[in-house]
């Protein structure tokens, strides 16, 4: 085999059969460490081919070597091209979909994947094995049991190193129920012009393809990341229907020692699958560690290693627990998992610091349950969680704090400091603002004030919290964050703008610490835990909802124009170049945090967050002020109890598009927006006829629905809508009609031609 160094990462693996004989994850995990190739199952090979959704693999000349059985199953091989003189294998991946060719394109420099291969190590637990040897017993047999021995000496290493980073996955699915026909296929390739790059299909999976490698680190201290070139549902597969709800009633007490290590029990309870066998996945932060765990009171075994992390989730590892025995099918088992380390750490400014703020439990994706938390911590320290407040004592120098939901949330976090505490009441709300003790106070007392507004006008815009305490609490850094009753706010907005950093006095950075960002994190209270994301690819609604909450407050307490100048720092921020495009092409919003892992920060907050308020704001001059209110309220009131996915929220907002407007179930406008790249240059100049309206700036087969101010011979005015492809587009009007293009406050475009 060539000189192989693969790439490897942790992706969404389904299961297979169980094995024949009893096994435990700690026996699997000892073989899978001993795994290699067997010389009885090495051949040449000529013109094997798999198909795997719209994944197509083609073994056109080689050597082909099956991994000794592991728990009675065949589940790797290893293919190379060195040990035949006219060796070849091939790649081809079409996405399906514009983004995810325009993603491709970035990474691999074509928009469509063709790549030869001269290694590749496959791990399955679907019915490859089965498929391959019944293709080489159709041709004639070609053994290489000779050349088994070299082969061996490279090969079985990257065999164990490999398989020993997809272990926890791969385990479950020796150890499961699953069916072989939603087993997985992954394969770590050595492509010719690509090198080294991963490759993964799994039917059960939300995007059941994925292509990618991973990048390395950032900084030295930095975590390697798994960067996506193109993942996606193919064609002819049925909607995807995930599983929320197989996770509820939580309770967990958690001990954060004086040297902020902490030591936690979770309890909670598992909806179990005809699939699962004894198996349960669950995910939890990498920097903890599982000591034990019960299934209904009976100890089971633990299997977790720590290795690239999926992006559904981002920044954990998914760790094992197997029963004694099979788990009963849609019943509700009671979960018990110790587990202990450290999330927190203290800055240097001397303030606290929780890193992994929602990935501090056991946890699945999506999951809405409640929570009972109990957290015990040194009695100079203050803690707040997600929850209503029930009891807070101090005994013997350590401070136990109990908290509560009262509903079923989507997540929960804590956060705690060395706090003073001031408090407001607005009605139904307890409002608890948390600030650093030693920092001066006097800011910190306006923010009870300023959510106390904040509150009462999303309230009365949308609908009341299913909560009654709300906690205000610092974090350092620029930024800040939602939980259920908990918002961490960034300690600049917590200082009066005379007192922050000079290079954060400018107007913009003024408005964000002190007008936007406690109104966006407030936003959330709604738009995050209300209404949760169905996956990563609907993130993006509820950031930019938030965010655009967040300009409707400023709107309506400092008018239109504040609405209109953010939007308008938007666009500008599209517009900057990142290596040498605008940042707005790096993708659509609905790649949520890939754009984050390929492009970094800036291109993701500015995508995400700033593209995606224009995208409500668009959606908001459609519907108009009453129906898009409607539409809000709709969302909230129809998704409290499941999460939301792209198409549901177009769905739903289909139903408050006018009559009289084109593209009713708005299909176009999701594809040009929130699927599509691309900002329109418009012009509009006139002819004999009308005007011509020309669209640039944006790919061929880029199109969309231009709004146009027009009035009538009467002088009576209307809105005219143009569908728009790149080029001219002529508009024909009736005599004496007149149009130009809608503001650029209401639509986003750039008001001039593209300079070629």
């Amino acid at each position: 085999m060539n000189r192989l160094r693969l790439a490897f990462a942790v992706l969404a693996l389904g299961g297979l059969v169980r094995a024949a004989v009893p096994e435990t994850a700690a026996s699997l995990s000892a073989q899978l460490q001993q795994l290699s190739i067997d010389p009885a199952q090495t051949y040449h090979v000529r013109d094997l081919q798999l198909s795997r959704g719209d994944l197509k693999i083609y073994l056109t000349e080689g050597v082909l070597s099956f991994t000794t059985p592991l728990a009675g199953r065949s589940v790797a091989a290893v293919f190379t091209t060195s040990h035949s003189e006219g060796g070849d294998g091939e790649i081809l991946v079409f996405p399906p979909q514009r983004s995810e060719r325009a993603s491709l394109l970035h990474f691999t420099g074509s928009p469509n994947l063709d790549e030869h291969l001269t290694s590749a190590v496959f791990f399955f637990s679907d019915n490859t094995a089965e498929e391959l040897h019944k293709q080489i017993a159709g041709r004639p047999i070609h053994p290489a049991a000779d050349i088994a021995p070299e082969l061996a000496q490279e090969a079985n290493g990257i065999l164990r190193e490999n398989s020993s980073a997809i272990a926890v996955r791969l385990i479950g699915a020796l150890l499961d129920r699953h069916p072989a026909s939603l087993g997985f296929f992954y394969g770590m390739v050595g492509g010719r012009d690509q090198g080294p790059f991963d490759i993964g299909y799994d039917p059960d999976k939300f995007e059941p393809v994925s292509i990618g490698r991973v990048a390395p680190p950032a900084s030295p201290d930095a975590e390697p990341r798994f960067q996506i070139w193109t993942s996606f549902r193919p064609r002819r597969t049925p909607p995807f229907s995930g599983h929320p709800g197989l996770l509820a009633n939580y309770r967990i007490e958690t001990t954060i020692h004086p040297d902020l290590s902490m030591a936690s029990v979770a309890r909670f309870e598992y909806t179990a699958d005809a699939s699962d066998g004894p198996v349960v996945l669950l995910n939890l932060a990498r920097r903890l560690h599982v000591t034990s765990a019960k299934v209904d009171g009976t100890p089971a075994e633990v299997f977790e290693r720590k290795s690239v992390g999926v992006l559904e989730s981002k920044g954990a590892a998914p760790f094992l627990i197997v029963a004694a025995s099979p788990l009963a099918p849609s019943t509700k088992h009671e979960i018990e998992v110790q587990y202990q380390g450290s999330v927190i750490r203290q800055t240097n400014a001397g303030s606290y610091f929780v890193d992994e703020r929602s990935q501090w439990y056991p946890f699945l994706n999506p999951t809405l349950a409640t929570f009972d938390l109990i957290f015990h911590c040194p009695e100079n320290l203050r803690l707040v969680a997600t929850g209503e407040p029930l009891d807070e004592q101090v005994s013997g120098g350590v401070r136990t704090v109990h908290r509560k939901t009262l509903i079923a949330e989507s997540l929960a976090g804590f956060n705690l400091g060395d706090y003073t505490v001031s408090t407001e009441s607005l009605g139904r709300y307890r409002i608890d603002v948390y600030a650093n003790r030693g920092a001066t106070s006097t800011p910190a007392l306006s923010i009870p004030e300023d959510t106390a507004s904040v509150l009462e006008y999303y309230s009365r815009r949308w609908m009341p919290l299913p909560i009654r305490s709300l906690a205000i609490s610092p974090i350092e850094g620029y930024f800040g964050q939602g939980f259920p009753g908990l918002i961490y706010l960034s300690n600049i907005a917590y200082m009066r703008e005379e007192d922050r950093p000079l290079e954060l006095r400018d107007p913009r950075r003024n408005s964000f610490f002190s007008e936007l960002l406690l109104p966006h994190e407030l936003a959330h209270q709604w738009w995050g835990n209300i209404v949760s994301q169905a996956n990563y690819r609907s993130a993006w609604l509820l950031e930019a909802m938030s965010n655009y909450s967040a300009l409707e407050y400023l709107e309506q307490k400092k008018g239109p124009a504040e609405l209109d100048a953010a939007l308008a720092s938007f666009r500008d921020d599209l517009c900057r170049e990142q290596d040498g495009k605008p940042v707005e092409s790096t993708g659509p919003v609905d790649f949520g945090e890939r754009l984050l892992d390929n492009y970094g920060l800036i291109a993701w907050h500015t995508v995400v967050y700033e593209k995606g308020a224009w995208i409500l704001h668009m959606l908001r001059r459609r519907l108009g002020d009453e129906g898009f209110q409607k539409l809000q309220r709709s969302v909230l009131e129809r998704y409290a109890t499941k999460p939301i996915s792209n198409e549901d929220f177009r769905e739903l907002a289909a139903g408050f598009v006018p009559a009289n407007q084109p593209d009713r179930d708005l299909n176009l406008f999701f594809e040009s927006w929130v699927y599509g790249t691309g900002l329109p240059h418009l012009a509009v100049r006139k002819s004999s006829r009308g005007v011509v309206l020309n669209l640039s700036g944006v790919e061929d087969d880029f199109s969309l629905d231009v709004p146009m101010d027009c009035t009538n011979s009467a002088g009576k005015p209307y809105i005219r809508w143009v569908r728009a492809i790149t080029g001219d587009n002529a508009v024909d009007l009736p005599r004496r009609n007149a149009c130009q293009l809608s503001p650029n406050t209401d639509f986003l475009y750039l008001a001039e031609p593209r300079t070629q």
